[in-house]
C-alpha cells in the first residue's frame, strides 16, 4: 500500500512539471513577440529612467517672448566658453528692441562699459565716452566722494543753544535722516530724533530752575534750498534743502513742507511743551549763539551714505553733497557740492573732463556723464573696502528694492539673484550701474545708459537684459 501510495505522488509531481514545462514553451513561442511589441519585455527594452536624466542640460537657445521686439541670441553662453570682447559686444549690441530702435530717429544714445573689477580691463564697450544724462546714478559718484573726505564714523549734530536764560535756539547741523520721533527699538537704522533732543534740552532748563522759553531755529549752515536746474514740478521729489528738517520735512500727510526748518521748530516746541516746560510765542528765525545745552548726534557718515543710495533718496544725497561742500572748504551752495564732488573724484583718478553735473542726486537733467565714469566709479566702489557697505546694500537683481519686480524674462533673468545695481530713471532716461558675476565666474562691473527713447519701458527692458546677457555669458 505504501509503494503505491508514493508511486502516485512522484507521478503528480512530474504531472505538474510536466505541465509548467509546456506553459512556458507556449509562452516562449506564442507570447514574447506580443510582450515586445508592447514593450513589456526588459530585454533589450527601453529602461524606466532614461541615462541622461541626471547630466548636465544642453544650453538652451532661448528666443525672447513673442512681441518683446527683441533681436539676437540667447544671453546664456556655452558652457567653458569664453567668448572675446567682439563677441561680448555682440551679443550686448543684439540687444536693440524695436521701441528702442524707432527711438533712434528721435536722437536715441546708448552707453555702455564692462570691466573686469580685478584688472581693470575693458570687457566691452559702446560710446563709453559719451557723456548722457545719468540721473539717480549721480548718487553713485556723490557717495564715492563723501566716503572719500570724511571718516566713517563722522557725524552730525543737531543741538539746542540759550543765548539767555528764557530762550532757546534750535541749530540744525544737516543730520539727513532726523526723525520727529525715535524709530522702534531693534530697527535698522537708528537715527537721532527731535523727541530725544526735546527731553534733553528740557532736563537741561529743569535743572538750571527754568520752565518757560522762547524757541528760536537756526538752519543757516546750508547757503541754497533750491537747485537752479530744477524745474517747480520736482517738490514732490525733493525736500527744500536745509539743515534742519525732521522727517525729511514731511507733514503728516506725507507731503513735502516748503518751510521744513520752520516745521520741525515747531514740533520741538510741542515736545518741549509735552516735557512740562512753557514755550511762549511761535518759534521764530534767529542766530546760534550761547551755550549749548543738548544735543543729539547723527548716524555715522558710512550709514548716511548707505542709505542714501538703498533708498535712492533724492533729499538725503543733497544734503550730503552740502556736508561734502563744507568738509572740503567749499560754500554750502549747490555749486559748491559739485565742486566737492568733482575735487574728490579727480584725486581718485575718477573724474572724467567730458562730465558736468549740476547737483549731488542726479534730479538735473542738465547732468551728463560718460559709461566709462560709472563703470570706474562702480569698480572703484567693488574694490575699496570702506564702499563695501555700499555695495552690500545695492538692489539685487529680482528680488530687493528696486530691482525686485525686472528681470524676469528669459534673456534677463540670469542675473536674477547675481547682479546688483543702482538704478537711475528720469523721462526718456534709463541707466543702471552696478557688478555682476559671470558665467565661469569672472566678478565684473558695469554701467549700461540709455536717452532719448521715446518708450521708458524698452529702454529699462534693455539695460536689464545687457545686465543678463553679461551675467549668462562666459567672459
Amino acid at each position: 500500500m505504501r509503494s503505491s501510495g508514493r508511486a502516485l505522488q512522484w507521478l503528480a509531481v512530474w504531472i505538474v512539471l510536466g505541465v509548467l514545462l509546456a506553459l512556458g514553451f507556449v509562452g516562449a513561442v506564442f507570447l514574447r513577440p506580443a510582450m515586445v511589441a508592447l514593450g513589456a519585455e526588459t530585454t533589450g527594452a527601453p529602461t524606466t529612467v532614461p541615462p541622461t536624466l541626471f547630466e548636465p542640460p544642453p544650453v538652451e537657445q532661448v528666443e525672447p517672448p513673442i512681441g518683446t521686439g527683441l533681436v539676437g541670441p540667447a544671453a546664456v553662453a556655452e558652457p567653458g566658453t569664453e567668448p572675446s570682447r567682439e563677441v561680448l559686444e555682440a551679443r550686448l549690441a543684439a540687444l536693440d528692441t524695436t521701441a528702442l530702435a524707432a527711438g533712434a530717429e528721435e536722437g536715441l544714445l546708448l552707453g555702455l562699459e564692462v570691466l573686469d573689477v580685478e584688472t581693470g580691463e575693458v570687457l566691452a564697450a559702446r560710446n563709453a565716452d559719451q557723456p548722457l544724462i545719468p540721473a539717480s546714478n549721480t548718487k553713485l559718484l556723490t557717495v564715492a566722494a563723501v566716503i572719500n573726505a570724511f571718516e566713517d564714523e563722522d557725524t552730525f549734530a543737531t543741538t539746542v543753544v540759550q543765548p539767555e536764560p528764557g530762550r532757546i535756539v534750535l541749530v540744525g547741523g544737516g543730520d539727513p535722516l532726523l526723525t520727529s520721533v525715535p524709530v522702534e527699538p531693534g530697527t535698522y537704522p537708528r537715527p537721532a530724533s527731535l523727541e530725544e533732543l526735546a527731553a534733553a534740552a528740557a532736563e537741561a532748563l529743569s535743572a538750571a530752575g527754568q520752565s518757560s522759553v522762547a524757541v528760536g531755529y537756526d538752519a543757516s549752515l546750508f547757503e541754497e534750498e533750491w537747485n537752479r536746474t530744477w524745474p517747480g514740478n520736482y517738490a514732490d521729489q525733493v525736500t527744500r534743502i536745509t539743515a534742519l528738517w525732521a522727517d525729511e520735512g514731511r507733514q503728516a500727510n506725507r507731503v513735502r513742507s516748503n518751510t521744513p526748518a520752520e516745521l520741525a521748530a515747531q514740533t520741538f516746541a510741542a515736545q518741549l511743551t509735552a516735557e512740562g516746560i512753557t514755550v511762549t510765542g511761535a518759534p521764530v528765525a534767529a542766530l546760534a549763539e550761547g551755550e549749548e545745552i543738548a544735543r543729539v548726534e547723527s548716524l555715522p557718515v558710512h550709514v548716511l551714505a548707505e542709505q542714501a543710495m538703498l533708498r535712492s533718496n533724492n533729499s538725503f544725497t543733497e544734503v550730503l553733497g552740502m556736508q561734502l561742500a563744507l568738509r572740503t572748504g567749499h560754500p554750502a551752495t549747490f555749486a559748491g557740492a559739485v565742486a566737492a564732488i568733482e575735487e574728490e573724484l579727480a584725486g581718485l583718478g575718477l573724474w572724467d573732463d567730458a562730465a558736468v553735473i549740476h547737483d549731488a542726486s542726479g534730479l538735473s537733467r542738465s547732468n551728463a556723464v560718460p559709461a566709462a565714469m560709472l563703470a570706474a566709479t562702480m569698480r572703484h566702489v567693488a574694490t575699496e573696502p570702506r564702499l563695501t557697505v555700499v555695495l552690500d546694500g545695492l538692489p539685487v537683481a529680482g528680488v530687493t528694492g528696486t530691482l525686485s519686480g525686472r528681470f524676469d524674462d528669459p534673456v534677463s533673468s540670469p542675473a536674477r539673484g547675481v547682479a546688483r545695481a543702482k538704478t537711475g530713471s528720469l523721462t526718456r532716461v534709463a541707466t543702471l550701474a552696478g557688478t555682476t558675476v559671470t558665467a565661469d565666474g569672472r566678478v565684473v562691473a558695469y554701467a549700461f545708459m540709455t536717452n532719448g527713447s521715446a518708450d521708458g519701458w524698452a529702454a529699462r527692458i534693455w539695460t536689464d537684459r545687457s545686465v543678463g546677457t553679461l551675467t549668462g555669458c562666459g567672459c
